[in-house]
């Protein structure tokens, strides 16, 4: 979920320089200079929320209220929407400054409150049965942030179908390698779909060109979205299938669901 390069590109204006750095042209962060005085700005380019940090580490820079050496700012950002959420000046307009950013994003709210008496429909077909070779707490890769996550051994081309309706705010369904390895991990063909409560569900390990919504589409509960594959780390085809929560820094965590009976 979480990207981790950059784009960057450079503005400019009569009075300031602007500095624009954004992740798969997605989420932004903007460096606007006047002077002694900064401005940063968070964006957001698609029509889905996200949760963005900017970590920005100063040397003889200060806000209105506050001195410090190191200024962190989480926001959720609503479809399309920018603000500024920081502005330093020097302490001291005799000496330089310096300032170091770091910029993080992930799709969904930060600490999405998530209705835990909800039943997820299984992610395939009706009157069809899965075993599952790994469960909440799975000693292979279900610990961190996919501890609440779980895998379904099926064959390749398994139709599969939303476990909760939303909307689809990101895929891939180019890949066709997959392996027992994490070096295998960013050829995994998925596709991640926003619930009406900010939390995310991710389905992992579909085969190539096996995704059937496009971005945007609004899904049903039960609809079919996809083809189960053995993509990305794999060591056996299955699909793996998890809600998860954004939190700060690009992070994310699985949330403990329930399935109906």
């Amino acid at each position: 979920m979480v990207k981790h390069w950059f784009v960057i590109a450079f503005l400019s204006c009569f009075s300031c320089a602007t500095q624009a750095y954004c992740i798969d042209d997605w989420a932004c962060f903007e460096k606007v200079e006047h002077g002694k005085v900064i401005e940063y700005w968070l964006s957001n380019n698609k029509p889905y929320p996200i949760t963005s940090t900017l970590d920005v580490r100063t040397r003889n820079l200060k806000t209105e209220i506050t001195v410090k050496d190191r200024y962190t700012e989480t926001r959720v950002l609503g479809p399309l929407e920018r603000v500024k959420i920081l502005t330093l000046q020097a302490i001291d307009t005799h000496r330089p400054v310096r300032s170091k950013e770091d910029f993080y994003w992930t799709p969904g709210i930060e600490n999405a409150q998530h209705d835990d008496s909800y039943q997820y429909a299984l992610p395939y077909g009706k009157r069809k049965t899965f075993r599952v070779v790994q469960g909440f707490n799975g000693g292979y890769s279900h610990q961190g942030a996919s501890r609440y996550a779980v895998d379904f051994a099926m064959p390749i081309g398994t139709p599969i179908h939303a476990a909760r309706g939303g909307q689809v705010i990101d895929l891939q369904q180019k890949h066709n390698k997959g392996g027992a390895n994490r070096n295998f991990a960013k050829y995994a063909n998925f596709i991640t779909i926003l619930h009406d409560d900010g939390t995310t569900g991710e389905y992992y390990h579909l085969q190539q060109n096996g995704v059937v919504p496009t971005l945007g589409q609004d899904i049903k509960r039960g609809q079919l979205i996809g083809y189960s594959g053995n993509t990305g780390f794999s060591s056996l085809p299955h699909l793996h299938f998890a809600v998860y929560q954004a939190k700060g820094f690009g992070k994310y965590q699985s949330i403990r669901i329930m399935f109906e009976k």
